[in-house]
């Protein structure tokens, strides 16, 4: 991850950001082990009831506000300074997650978890976007990578936590919500302290000489700028793929978890176990698959959509034979060696798009379109995982848990498909910003 200005005050910057985003998005998936302990203790005995409100509403306006809000928030990522946009959003994003361990009913359940999502959906946008001006274009996936390594660690540390501690009596599932919130104030602090945002454009080839000798890249975000990124084909493909893509997520992380633990006929420390084992793979599969990508990418672009694609597609088969694996009720010690070994290779092959779908949309966005790009990919992406949960709830009450779970793996065959039709459309989008920005250097010589 070389970067002619890249010191330890940066490294020390992106780790810190990298840790912030861990601990946010330990928040994302704390519900899911506990779906039935909640519904037992917020007065919600139907199991048909728990799955729509504790799985597809609540999991529907955490994603789906916080997406429409980033959009705001994405928008100003272009135009305000990044570094205390970040601070704001992370501070509004954490409070309610500490809150959230003190509800005493359904309908304040219902709005804290709303108003988490504008805090893990803002960040993205933000992240991503300083991530863009840290680091150039042969290093941005391996760069995504370790940023998406974080963020995949706070989604499995805090599930486990959840599974494992907020099921013990003693402490509950509200308890987590406390554990994983309250870190981030006090990295808040420190981050506001010492890091110091980098200036726009600095990683890219034709403008990073202009700007070390002190010429300001002035790009901004306006109307017509924000217009014109639906003009680029691969950001249209980027947001296409993003929907159905997430929409099989949902079935791991919402409902996996209660469905090996009441339909399969484990416990639910070992239902956790698995869906942990999943998660665990999934950030090794996401970080190996960013390393995997840049290498690619320096060989051929076109690979980089490429390994994208096949893999989404490769992907579909571990997880319908662990969707269809026997029921193990009335077993006495139920085999978890299988469902394990299908967790971790679904879970590895399925997130190597993640971190090199980022680097993508990094190499063919400018630096003052970047926070808005990533604020519409994140709304796709909530989309997905919002409208996700309540379609597949839905379909659970028409065919039973098994069927629904087995359609929504399909999803990604749409997805997969998508991502293929990239090969042919990414290198010239990133050509055309190549362009653009080597005409911008000139004008700012001029």
């Amino acid at each position: 991850m070389e970067k002619s200005s890249f010191g330890r005050k940066e490294l020390f910057s992106v780790v810190l950001l990298a840790v912030i985003n861990l601990f946010l998005f330990a928040d994302q998936n704390l519900m899911a082990p506990n779906l039935t302990q909640i519904a037992n203790d917020l007065g919600i005995t139907d199991p048909n009831m728990r799955d729509t409100l504790l799985g597809g509403n609540i999991s529907f306006v955490f994603w789906i506000l916080g997406g429409v809000v980033t959009l705001l928030i994405g928008y100003l990522t272009d135009m305000v300074s990044r570094k205390w946009l970040f601070i704001i959003t992370i501070i509004i994003g954490e409070i309610p997650c500490v809150l959230t361990g003190f509800v005493q009913n359904y309908d304040q359940l219902f709005w804290l978890r709303a108003a988490t999502g504008i805090g893990i959906g803002g960040a993205l946008p933000l992240s991503y976007s300083l991530i863009g001006d840290y680091f150039s274009a042969n290093h941005r996936a391996t760069a995504s990578a370790w940023i998406g390594l974080a963020q995949g660690m706070g989604i499995a540390s805090g599930q486990l936590l959840a599974g494992f501690i907020g099921s013990l009596p003693e402490y509950g599932w509200r308890f987590p919500f406390i554990v994983v919130g309250l870190p981030n104030f006090l990295l808040i602090i420190l981050f506001a302290l010492t890091v110091k945002e980098p200036a726009r454009g600095s990683s890219e080839e034709s403008l990073k000489e202009l700007i070390q000798k002190g010429i300001a890249y002035t790009g901004k975000i306006n109307f017509s700028l924000y217009k014109d990124l639906f003009k680029i084909k691969t950001n249209i493909l980027v947001f296409l793929q993003g929907i159905p893509g997430t929409v099989p997520w949902g079935v791991f992380f919402i409902f996996l978890n209660d469905f090996y633990s009441q339909d399969k006929g484990f416990s639910v420390q070992v239902a956790t176990l698995i869906v942990m084992v999943i998660g665990g793979a999934a950030i090794f599969g996401a970080f190996i698959g960013g390393l995997i990508g840049n290498s690619l990418y320096n060989k051929n672009p076109r690979l980089l959509p490429l390994l994208c694609g096949t893999t989404t597609l490769l992907g579909i088969i571990p997880m319908a034979f662990l969707l269809n694996y026997p029921s193990q009720v009335g077993v006495e010690n139920p085999g978890v060696i299988v469902p394990i070994l299908l967790g971790f290779v679904t879970g590895f092959t399925i997130t190597i798009t993640g971190p090199n779908v980022k680097a993508i949309l990094l190499n063919v966005n400018s630096p003052e379109t970047r926070g808005s790009i990533f604020s519409l990919f994140n709304l796709t992406d909530d989309l997905g995982k919002g409208f996700g949960p309540v379609i597949i709830s839905t379909l659970i009450v028409g065919f039973g848990r098994l069927w629904a779970f087995n359609i929504a793996n399909l999803f990604w065959v749409v997805c997969g498909v998508l991502l293929l039709v990239m090969v042919k459309t990414f290198p010239a989008d990133e050509a055309r910003l190549n362009e653009l920005l080597r005409e911008r250097a000139r004008t700012m010589v001029k």
